[in-house]
């Protein structure tokens, strides 16, 4: 009976991730995109992004906040604000290769009067433990103006 249990751990372990190394984090390849480069807060209502994975691994992102928007503000992307929160079972939940995400955020709610330079940035991981957060440029759009 011990060398089927083993069996079973060793299976359990690789269908999981689980002492898999995640590599290198060069070895991803991520998009970060936005349906518009500009929005205007009078004619939009929704801003949406996407993130692609367009590596061959996969991508996790955490049971919590995965995204957020920041304000570009002298120079430095500041006020980092998320409009949800994921809920679920473990720590994460795997964006597979070639597989993608769409957010929406509702600009007349969470930008009322704040006109300016933003970026989405996604909070992405290379283990399903969330420990290897990959590099930011591969985790953030392209700036948006947001006008009135």
């Amino acid at each position: 009976m011990g060398p089927i249990w083993i069996y079973v751990l060793a299976v359990g372990l690789a269908a999981t991730g689980c002492g898999a190394p995640a590599g290198p984090p060069g070895s991803f390849d991520l998009i970060v995109a936005t349906d518009k480069p500009e929005y205007s807060l009078a004619t939009d209502s929704v801003a949406r992004v996407t993130l692609t994975n367009r590596s061959d691994r996969v991508v996790y992102l955490p049971m919590a906040s995965y995204l957020v928007y920041e304000r570009l503000r002298d120079g430095d992307w500041r006020d980092a604000f998320a409009w949800f929160v994921v809920d679920g079972v473990g720590r994460s939940f795997p964006l597979d290769p070639g597989a993608a995400v769409t957010d929406e955020l509702q600009l007349r709610f969470y930008l009322p009067d704040q006109p300016g330079t933003y970026r989405f940035q996604y909070f992405a991981y290379g283990d399903p433990a969330v420990r290897l957060l990959l590099p930011i440029e591969e985790r953030v759009s392209q700036p948006v103006v947001v006008g009135r």
